[in-house]
This record gives structure tokens, C-alpha cells and sequence, in this order.
């Protein structure tokens, strides 16, 4: 429903209140700040009526009121002003974007420092997908008398590296032959394709190679499927430095679910879904370890027919008129980075 002026204005102070001294906010404490221009009880009154709407919720009996996630959602959708980047955000913003040279992998970890740092929260991101990415090139490399280096490149800018030992010596003509082969039969494949259509393609001057790529393939075609759907994540102790998340049999689940990236992927990855940007808080997560935490998500493009994701994870009581601007802005960047990189 919607609040009028005097409930609009209360909510807002205690959002500001409760996220800068992370305490519950009494009546007294409000009337005293001078700033809604009424008494403390017409101020315990009108809490206790947005309590029972459902906008407060009181942790304590007698203790004063915090945020509730429908009191937050109303915060971000109807009062919240987006906070100005400052000059010192605007150029490292700048600078990200101007980045040509390194691989995805490296400019996303670089990214996901630099959200993190402006934001004081956990910041993770995701490589670019297509429905269907392909594999631009492959190659050997001789590492020993009979072990191998792997090394696939991707279509969105991944790079894949697979050790292999084939437990014979090898001359540098023989790996020369058996990296043309293997690049010849990647080249322009689906990255998720099976190793037995793969293998189907081998080069009809190497079929006494056919053993000998079977097995590279399907070793690469592994690391494929591991590094699939991995997230870059920096900024994990900025959760313990939360009040919230002092209590071990708090912050333990989730810094679990932090390390397995995989997993974190994928249920970030089902919160954007086709927005462009999503602000998600607490109790509206479907997953039960982020319920106590909001998510602020935001979609890059990476050429036409590519996109990932960056997001920042930390309490409820976050700053999302900071958050929310930070990782929009980040997203840009990454997309005007990706278009100066040439992904297509």
C-alpha cells in the first residue's frame, strides 16, 4: 500500500538509521534528531502502525524497530535517491573500461576488486555466456618428454588450460601434428559438445592419431565442464566485518556457500533472470543461506549475442542507494570494455 508523506518520511529515517548504527531505532532517538519535526509519541504511534502493516518489524519486546524486507523493498522502489559517483569512482570506472590487453578471467577479478572496494561488500561476477558458446582455437604445448599443456580458447574470451601425459616421449614434430589435429577438430565446436561427436571429427591424415586425440579431447572437454558456470568473487571478509554476521552459526553457512563458486553461481545467476538490473532482499531470495542477505545484480553485454553478470552480496541492511548505482555503473564499464576487446 502506499505510505503517506509523515510514514514515508519516518521510513526513511529509520532505514538511514538502522544501516548507519546497525541498532534498532527508537522513538525518542528519532524525535531527538530534530529532522521529522514530531513528538516521540506521535512518532511510537505511527511505528507501531507500520509495524502491524508489516513495513517494522520489532526484534525485542521493548526494544525499538528495525527495517523489515517489505520496509526495505518500499525504501528501494519508492524513496531511495541514487547516490553520485565521486570523481575518484568516475575515473577508476573510466580506466576499467579503457582496458584492452589480459585475459577475461583477469579483467573480471580486477572488476569485481574495484566494486568491492567502492562498496565495502562481497562483489562476484560472472564470465559471458551465449545458449551456446564455441571453442575459437586449440593447441599444445610441450611440457616434458611426454606431458602436454592444453590450452582451449573459448568464443567468449575464456581461456582453458588441461595438463595431459600421454606416458610416451614425443617428438616436436609429433605435438606440432597432434595441435594441428586438435585445433582442427575444435575449431568452431560447442564447448559443451561430447567428446564421441568430437572424436567422430578426427582428421582423416591422423587416423593413427584417433587414440591418441580421443583422449586429449575428452581430458579437455572435462576442464570444459569444471570451469563451467564459475564465479569470480573478492571482498568474502567484508561479510565478517557485519554485525549480523558475527555469530558463527551465522556466517559459517554462508561463507561455505561463498567457496563453492559453482554453486554461488547458480543461484545468483536465477535472481537476474531477464532484468537488467535486480535488487533482491532478504526474505524475497528463494534460497534459503542468502535470506538474510540482499543481492544487487546487474547484466553486461559482452558483443551480441554474449552477456554475464555482476552483483554485490551483503546485509539486509545494506547501502543500496550506494550499491545499486556502483555495480549499475561497473556493468557499463565491463560492456564498453568488452566492445574495446572486440568480443563478439
Amino acid at each position: 500500500m502506499e505510505l503517506d508523506r509523515r510514514k514515508q518520511a519516518l521510513l526513511g529515517a529509520i532505514v538511514d538509521s538502522y544501516v548507519a548504527r546497525a541498532e534498532p531505532v527508537g522513538s525518542e532517538w528519532l524525535a531527538a534528531s530534530g529532522n521529522l519535526g514530531v513528538r516521540s509519541a506521535t512518532i511510537r504511534n505511527e511505528m507501531a502502525e507500520m509495524t502491524d502493516l508489516g513495513y517494522l518489524r520489532q526484534p525485542h519486546t521493548s526494544a525499538g524497530r528495525v527495517p523489515s524486507t517489505l520496509g526495505y523493498r518500499y525504501y528501494v522502489d519508492r524513496l531511495m535517491q541514487w547516490a553520485r559517483l565521486s570523481p575518484t569512482t568516475a575515473r577508476q570506472l573510466r580506466d576499467l573500461q579503457q582496458l584492452t590487453e589480459g585475459d577475461v578471467e583477469q579483467l573480471l577479478v580486477q572488476t569485481c576488486r574495484l566494486l568491492s572496494s567502492l562498496t565495502g561488500y562481497t562483489s562476484v561476477a560472472a564470465a559471458p555466456s551465449a545458449d551456446e558458446i564455441t571453442i575459437r582455437s586449440a593447441h599444445l604445448v610441450q611440457m616434458g618428454p611426454s606431458q602436454l599443456l592444453m590450452v582451449a580458447v573459448l568464443e567468449n574470451g575464456r581461456v582453458i588450460h588441461r595438463f595431459a601425459d600421454l606416458g610416451r616421449p614425443l617428438s616436436p614434430v609429433e605435438v606440432t601434428r597432434l595441435s594441428n589435429g586438435l585445433d582442427e577438430m575444435l575449431r568452431g565446436k560447442p564447448a559443451g559438445a561430447g567428446a564421441p561427436a568430437m572424436a567422430a571429427a578426427v582428421p582423416r591424415e591422423l587416423a593413427a592419431d584417433e587414440a591418441t586425440l580421443r583422449a586429449l579431447v575428452a581430458a579437455l572437454l572435462r576442464g570444459l565442464e569444471e570451469e563451467a558456470g564459475a564465479a569470480y568473487l573478492e571482498g568474502a571478509s567484508h561479510m565478517l566485518e557485519q554485525p549480523e554476521f558475527r555469530e558463527a552459526d551465522r556466517v559459517e553457512p554462508l561463507i561455505r556457500l561463498l567457496e563453492e563458486r559453482r554453486s554461488l553461481y547458480e543461484k545468483l545467476r536465477e535472481l537476474l533472470a531477464s532484468r537488467p538490473l535486480a535488487v533482491v532482499i532478504g526474505e524475497e531470495n528463494p534460497h534459503a543461506l542468502l535470506q538474510e542477505c540482499s543481492v544487487v545484480m546487474a547484466r553486461y553485454q559482452a558483443g551480441e549475442r554474449m552477456a554475464g553478470w555482476i552483483a554485490v552480496l551483503g546485509p539486509t541492511r545494506m547501502r543500496y542507494e550506494k550499491a545499486a548505482p556502483a555495480v549499475h555503473f561497473t556493468a557499463r564499464a565491463l560492456t564498453q570494455a568488452f566492445a574495446r576487446i572486440g568480443l563478439a
